[in-house]
């Protein structure tokens, strides 16, 4: 086992010999899952915010959503598709960075304009710092670029980051060990970081979960396919990851230890929990993979045996939430039918998930701001259904029609 593991570490980060792009419907249907869960977790904690001032949902729904643990996924699933479409063999740095803008900049653009009509218009540094990807919740030591009305779009700032590092990993090559030793040196050292630099705990962090997307990708993490020829347990793994983002067992490791930081260490809970999901999504088996599988649904018992044994489970309704959801997940481990009908109906979803990502947010600013009735629940339901209704159908006109088009005319 030793010498595997010393096998596996000293392997070059590259693409291998020959991989060829293969779509992977499962993929799709958990990114559209993902882009559900965000929007979910965004319309009922924020709906104060989004709304109507005032109206809140009971304490409960609040664990309804999963925002933060989907957006890494996102990027665990953008480093996967970006092995899969680039490898060393014909790589080139200008087209590579054309593709990505094509894909980024039509439905952020229109995002923008979406956002400058929330806001009521904007100043020239802030609209730059948003086109260019450098807004941040945080600062940069003493320079701070706010995010413009959309605060989704904090994760576009860290996935065009990756996108350039990604060119200096497809020339360097580097070793496994070589990247790993970086990323957590820097996690150590930024345990105790000041405020200035807190917003490098975010890029090590979201890095973390690109890279093992990247390394599924280009199968440096190896498995018997890279397509699942069975239907996957997609209810089971939506429950494990609700409970997983509520739960929050990367702080809880943390505290047991006596850390208590600031900064974004939460890789060490929720790394094991995306290498299963993303190996089950691409058909990866090992003895290895079955064991860190039986860890991430076996860590909630632990959890919840240590809340048991202190007569502390009832005492929060997170408890209870991320109770339910562990007890659902085993509960649909196995009913592989019903997930096999939700899935088929959630690969659309994916294919539009990015634009449901980019406009959500402002959609639901724009129906607060135009839309009003006196009734303040009959309010709330109307402005939930045009907020769904619209979200959906720009969100098909931007990735079935303008996204195209403008990539059609740019190959011209």
């Amino acid at each position: 086992m030793f010498n595997r593991v010393i096998t596996f570490l000293n392997q070059p980060i590259q693409a291998p010999v020959g991989a060829k792009y293969k779509y992977n419907v499962a993929v799709e249907q958990y990114r559209g899952l993902c882009a559900l869960m965000v929007m979910a977790c965004h319309g009922i904690v924020a709906t104060d915010m989004l709304f109507s001032n005032g109206f809140k949902w009971p304490e409960f729904a609040s664990y309804i959503g999963a925002g933060y643990l989907s957006v890494i996924i996102f990027f665990c699933i953008s480093g996967y598709v970006i092995g899969l479409t680039n490898n060393n063999q014909n790589f080139g740095t200008w087209q590579y960075l054309k593709k990505r803008m094509t894909r980024l900049y039509p439905t952020y653009i229109v995002s923008i304009i979406l956002c400058i009509v929330v806001a009521g218009g904007v100043s020239l540094y802030v609209l730059l710092g948003n086109l260019f990807f450098i807004q941040n919740d945080l600062p940069y030591y003493h320079f701070h670029m706010p995010i413009f009305v959309n605060y989704a779009t904090w994760s576009l700032n860290n996935e065009a980051l990756y996108y350039l590092l990604f060119i200096l990993i497809i020339y360097l090559r580097p070793k496994i060990w070589q990247l790993l030793l970086l990323l957590v040196a820097g996690s150590i050292l930024l345990i105790h970081t000041s405020n200035s630099f807190l917003f490098l705990g975010g890029y090590v962090n979201g890095f973390y979960f690109w890279m093992l997307g990247l390394l599924i990708g280009w199968n440096i993490i190896k498995g018997n396919d890279e397509i699942p020829v069975k239907p996957i347990p997609l209810l089971s793994l939506m429950f494990l990851h609700l409970c997983q983002h509520h739960l929050g067992v990367g702080q809880m490791i943390l505290h047991t230890i006596g850390i208590y930081t600031s900064s974004d260490l939460n890789w060490l809970g929720d790394i094991p929990f995306c290498l299963m999901v993303m190996c089950t999504l691409t058909g990866r088996d090992s003895t290895f993979l079955r064991f860190n599988k039986l860890l991430c649904y076996l860590t909630p018992a632990a959890v919840f045996t240590f809340l048991l044994a202190h007569h502390r489970i009832f005492e929060d309704v997170r408890w209870v939430m991320c109770l339910i959801y562990w007890v659902l997940s085993l509960a649909f481990y196995f009913g592989k039918t019903i997930s096999a009908y939700v899935a088929g109906k959630l690969a659309g979803v994916g294919k539009i998930s990015y634009a449901i990502y980019l406009v959500h947010v402002p959609v639901a600013l724009l129906i607060k701001k135009f839309v009003f009735i006196n009734n303040r629940d009959l309010e709330v339901a109307v402005k939930y259904l045009l907020w769904i209704g619209i979200t959906f159908s720009l969100s098909i006109v931007l990735e079935r029609y303008l996204q195209p088009a403008v990539k059609k005319e740019l190959a011209r």
